[in-house]
């Protein structure tokens, strides 16, 4: 497999390591969800299913990530009223998403944590890329 060229990386200091990159790769791809999709109106299940498959794909289109999965726990209504919805909230998501930049592998987590009463984002993992089946193995 053929990396692609970083382009902008002659912006970024000669400092940055691989792993502090991929670490902020995956910062920049949580920050997105959490700032991008809160607000979203929520009536119907199938929109749950829907809207976490287009999270998955707004974070794979950004450079440098591997994978990303995006589960929804929100509380739909259940009368028949058309004003009644839920709004998505960053404690409704459970995001993870892996950047692979260089020879790093950050695993990243966006997750509400009830001990915190907070929506954390935080890596889980930093491995070389010749460790990066830890990583999945981990899942």
């Amino acid at each position: 497999m053929v990396e692609p060229r970083d382009v902008a990386s002659k912006y970024f200091s000669p400092k940055v390591s691989d792993r502090e990159r991929a670490a902020f790769e995956a910062g920049i791809a949580l920050g997105m969800v959490i700032h991008q999709f809160s607000g979203i109106p929520i009536r119907f299940a199938e929109e749950v299913k829907l809207l976490e498959k287009v999270i998955e794909y707004a974070i794979m289109s950004q450079p440098f990530k591997k994978k990303a999965t995006v589960k929804i726990n929100v509380d739909l209504p259940s009368n028949g009223n058309p004003y009644n919805y839920s709004t998505l909230r960053s404690r409704n998501l459970d995001v993870l998403v892996v950047v692979e930049y260089g020879k790093a592998v950050v695993k990243a987590r966006l997750q509400y944590i009830p001990e915190l009463d907070y929506t954390l984002a935080y890596i889980e993992d930093v491995v070389e890329k010749d460790k990066a089946l830890l990583v999945e193995e981990k899942e």
